[in-house]
């Protein structure tokens, strides 16, 4: 020990310790900068993700909106489509009574043609009981034409011709 206290002054302990507590100084002073840029670095990203942040809720803003107009949309959509199946029903209801009332029209008439057929239809029976020739192929004829007749209005009636 007296021999390493002699080659080992207190001068040389000094200059050891002044060596290192420089040296500690000198690290710690480079972690501090180290840490200084990391906390610059990490305000940059903060302001980054900031303006990130408020750029994706201007986007949910505007999102917002949109989904609220498509709501909207959509209400006055359902309640054109409501209107328009109201207006459909009231336009098919008409056609159903209008077609009701040319069929009640037409069987009136057809009516009407059946008992002119059956007063035909009469005569003709007396001229044929009568013995009266010369008017059965007339008659015959005349009530040909009048069923085609009959069938040519129902068909017409029916859209068909």
């Amino acid at each position: 020990m007296n021999r390493l206290a002699e080659k080992i002054s207190a001068q040389d302990i000094i200059r050891a310790n002044s060596q290192a507590e420089a040296a500690e100084t000198q690290r710690i002073k480079q972690e501090a900068e180290q840490y200084r840029l990391q906390l610059e670095e990490i305000k940059h990203s903060s302001q980054e993700y900031k303006a990130i942040l408020e750029e994706m809720r201007n986007d949910a803003g505007d999102y917002k909106n949109q989904l609220q107009d498509m709501k909207e949309d959509s209400k006055a959509f359902r309640a054109k489509l409501e209107e328009s199946d109201t207006k459909i029903h009231d336009v098919g209801v008409q056609v159903y009574r209008n077609v009701q009332a040319v069929i009640e029209k037409s069987q009136d008439k057809n009516k009407e043609e059946i008992k002119d057929i059956q007063n035909r239809l009469e005569t003709l029976q007396v001229a044929v009981e009568t013995k009266n020739n010369a008017l059965l192929p007339l008659t015959i004829i005349t009530m040909l034409l009048v069923i085609a007749d009959l069938v040519f209005n129902i068909l017409r009636f029916l859209g068909i011709i």
